[in-house]
């Protein structure tokens, strides 16, 4: 069924149907974080009153170094001049996996949250440069799902800044859509979250129309963008309790039992639709692969297997499990996300609580 859509009507599919984003204020420029810095989760305050934002893929490139890699030089008056790596070197580097992550930030561990937003902060016209943007995938179902296609749009984030640290960040927002007479019509919404997702029916979902007007009617799913984190959730509440996404519902409700650190620890922090920004991101669709499963020119970086992000601390001592944030490594690339990039409909069945019951058993 997908084969028989054109790439106009792919496109046409992914705009008509992009999330709008509401979101904490973006990071503003020649800013620094310690002047918008909010002290830990347990004040019942998020961790910082800025954000990043979901930006083109190339304010990543643009800034990556790779590690272990041996900078080409010339001799100018017997001095080393290295050259700085072109673009098709980063993405020839990236695509034959000749490195097993990427350094967004030279030199400056995730835990130097400080350093990151001052480097993010510097990169100038960020809106002309690196529109905010969302990489549309469309992926047709099979079997019971065999009428049905899922859009999967995926969001590229400079850093995580939460209860956890690490560089860059994907997440993922989906509508799914029934296909019948020619017709496509939305049937229900799974957003990411952390290690899992929540999912609701498309009547439940928050809509908007074109003009960000809230409307039942709205073809746009409004996805509310945790502080720091980047989950997404259907509802505005002046508190998530993130652990649930992390470790499972029922698990979740007996260790916040046992240990009620957590439930103040790991808590997400959603602005509301009048306080937040308001964005819909710029939508490109994400090319087929060839029949190896591999992708060609400026799309070279999506076959890369390994960490978008440096290394964090593999192993914590007993006193850093209670000491905040966690170092970790980067996260892996959209298709390196096993179930939800290869079985979507088996991801939005198993791995996704049901969004309403969940804020209604709280």
């Amino acid at each position: 069924m997908l084969e028989e859509l054109t790439e106009k009507e792919k496109i046409a599919i992914a705009n008509r149907y992009k999330p709008l984003l509401v979101l904490y204020p973006e990071i503003e420029s020649n800013s620094e974080r310690k002047d918008h810095y909010h002290s830990g989760h347990r004040a019942g305050r998020p961790p910082i009153d800025q954000d990043y934002h979901p930006r083109d893929i190339e304010i990543v490139l643009d800034n990556v170094s790779l590690p272990g890699i041996k900078m080409k030089f010339r001799r100018v008056f017997r001095k080393r001049v290295f050259r700085k790596m072109s673009r098709s070197d980063i993405l020839d580097a990236m695509s034959n996996n000749v490195v097993d992550h990427i350094d967004l930030v030279p030199n400056a561990p995730p835990s130097n949250v400080d350093k990151f937003w001052k480097v993010y902060a510097s990169i100038q016209n960020k809106d002309l440069r690196y529109p905010r943007k969302a990489y549309a995938r469309i992926v047709s179902g099979s079997r019971r799902y065999a009428e049905h296609l899922v859009v999967q749009y995926w969001l590229a984030y400079f850093f995580d800044d939460w209860a956890n640290v690490h560089e860059m960040d994907w997440e993922m927002v989906s509508v799914v859509l029934k296909r019948a007479n020619e017709k496509v019509t939305p049937v229900g919404c799974a957003y990411g979250t952390h290690m899992g997702g929540f999912r609701l029916p498309w009547p439940e979902v928050e809509k908007v129309d074109d003009g960000k007007n809230p409307s039942e009617d709205g073809t746009h799913p409004v996805a509310y963008v945790a502080n720091g984190s980047h989950a997404s959730y259907f509802y505005y509440s002046p508190k998530h309790e993130a652990i649930a996404a992390l470790l499972g519902r029922s698990l979740s409700r007996r260790v916040i039992r046992m240990i009620p650190w957590l439930r103040h620890t790991f808590s997400d922090y959603v602005p509301s639709f009048a306080e937040g920004e308001k964005h819909f991101p710029e939508v490109e669709a994400i090319p087929d692969p060839d029949p190896n499963g591999q992708w060609h020119g400026d799309w070279r970086w999506l076959n890369f297997k390994g960490k978008w992000g440096s290394k964090g601390k593999l192993w914590l001592k007993p006193r850093q499990l209670f000491s905040l944030p966690w170092e970790e490594d980067g996260p892996t690339g959209p298709n390196q996300k096993g179930l939800c990039w290869e079985y979507p409909f088996a991801w939005i069945d198993e791995q996704c609580f049901n969004a309403a019951s969940w804020i209604l058993s709280r």
